[in-house]
């Protein structure tokens, strides 16, 4: 199985005083179809990876102007997934095209990186 991570860039949230966690689990425009290979969304500030959640439970929101987009309900992520990304920042801040706020990455290339 295809195990991704998804990559958020939620600067924006957090100025607006989101705490991590609300500024990462949504509102996203991103494939529907991925959505059963992602194990964890990890939210990344100012090109450093500062969150990392596991999501348990995801929403696709139906109605006004985020009709759409998804959401996802979780809880942190063990520490170990956080460091290991940390680490990698340089090749995760890679995968984000130009002026995109989502980008994928998958556990084996962060496992490659040791």
């Amino acid at each position: 199985m295809k195990e991704e991570i998804l990559l958020l860039k939620i600067h924006k949230a957090l100025k607006e005083g989101k705490d991590y966690y609300e500024a990462t689990r949504g509102n996203w425009k991103i494939n529907k179809g991925r959505i059963p290979y992602i194990q964890y969304v990890v939210g990344i500030s100012g090109g450093k990876v500062g969150c990392a959640f596991q999501p348990s439970k995801w929403e696709i929101i139906e109605e006004g102007s985020e009709k759409g987009r998804k959401r996802f309900e979780g809880t942190e992520a063990p520490l170990e997934i956080l460091k290991k990304l940390q680490k990698a920042e340089e090749k995760v801040m890679k995968k984000f095209g130009r002026g995109s706020a989502v980008a994928y990455i998958t556990l084996t290339e962060i496992d490659n990186i040791y």
